[in-house]
């Protein structure tokens, strides 16, 4: 009797460690499973396309055409140095495949590049000077609704003001020359069209010619009107009241930008205490292209 009873007890705890083994190998293989679809899940997930903020960077960038119309004094048209910041700006473009989308207009010409047309008028100040310390000046301000509206413009720059200061005409009213001036360009814009306001460089009244003139002159600024400190306070003041003149136009609901060159060049950039150097030039040519740049990218 005790032996049969040994017999069961055995073949009931051999059941019982088959059946242990059983589960642990159930566990294994569930886990096994598991892991395997986990790394299928992921595998999935890593093979689906993904756009990276990289991929949307490396996009090329559409371009749309437009008109550009340069208006202001020298130190557009190039005083000294042919074509001045335009020739620079012009061959950027060239030499960044953008040259089709800039149409320079205007009814003069000048410079060594690919279009040197432009509206820049060496000498003359906002409005008309009758008499000044400079003497008489010629305006802008009747020019420019008129070539405007011929040429038809998308962007205008314009960069207007530093013989206004040179004379020392009348400079607590030149914002109101200057306004006066940009109303009479919005009148004459198409449609949608943009005007670009610039700030004027700085002027160094310590500053001597390279070479004196032929009356013996050899500064452009009257150093019994201006110190380098007072010139630098009207430069100053004359650029806040080209930045208010913006702001002011913008809460009218007009198309207006401003553009800091004041911020771009320093006295040691310039040629003769007014005009950029070559080097000047280039830094204007690179500012501008980075504006007109943006004005054709879509």
């Amino acid at each position: 009797m005790k032996k049969i009873t040994s017999i069961a007890a055995f073949i009931l705890a051999a059941a019982m460690l088959s059946g242990c083994g059983d589960s642990s190998s159930s566990n294994s293989d569930s886990k096994a499973a598991d892991t395997s679809s986990a790394a299928q899940t992921t595998a999935d997930t890593e093979s689906e396309p993904q756009e990276s903020s990289s991929q949307e960077e490396q996009k090329a960038p559409t371009y749309k055409s437009i008109k550009l119309m340069t208006f202001g004094d020298s130190i557009t048209d190039g005083f000294w140095l042919e074509g001045g910041y335009r020739t620079f700006l012009a061959n950027e473009l060239e030499e960044n495949g953008l040259s089709q989308y800039v149409d320079f207009v205007g009814s003069k010409k000048g410079g060594q590049c690919y279009d040197n047309e432009h509206e820049g008028y060496s000498g003359f100040s906002i409005c008309r000077i009758q008499d000044s310390i400079t003497g008489a000046r010629m305006g802008i301000d009747k020019l420019l609704p008129k070539r405007v509206e011929k040429y038809q413009p998308d962007v205008l720059t314009l960069m207007i003001g530093t013989n206004d200061l040179l004379s020392n005409y009348e400079l607590d009213k030149a914002g109101e020359r200057l306004e006066g001036v940009v109303d009479s360009a919005f009148e004459k814009l198409p449609e949608g069209a943009l005007l670009i306001l610039a700030t004027i460089p700085d002027m160094d009244a310590d500053a001597k010619l390279p070479t004196p003139d032929a009356s013996g002159q050899d500064t452009y600024i009257d150093q019994a009107t201006f110190t380098a400190e007072s010139m630098d306070k009207c430069v100053k003041e004359y650029n806040e009241k080209v930045a208010a003149l913006v702001e002011k136009k913008k809460g009218e609901g007009k198309n207006i930008v401003l553009a800091d060159v004041h911020s771009v060049l320093t006295k040691a950039d310039l040629y003769d205490g007014v005009h950029p150097s070559e080097e000047g030039y280039k830094k204007l040519a690179d500012f501008w292209y980075g504006v007109i740049l943006e004005q054709i990218t879509e």
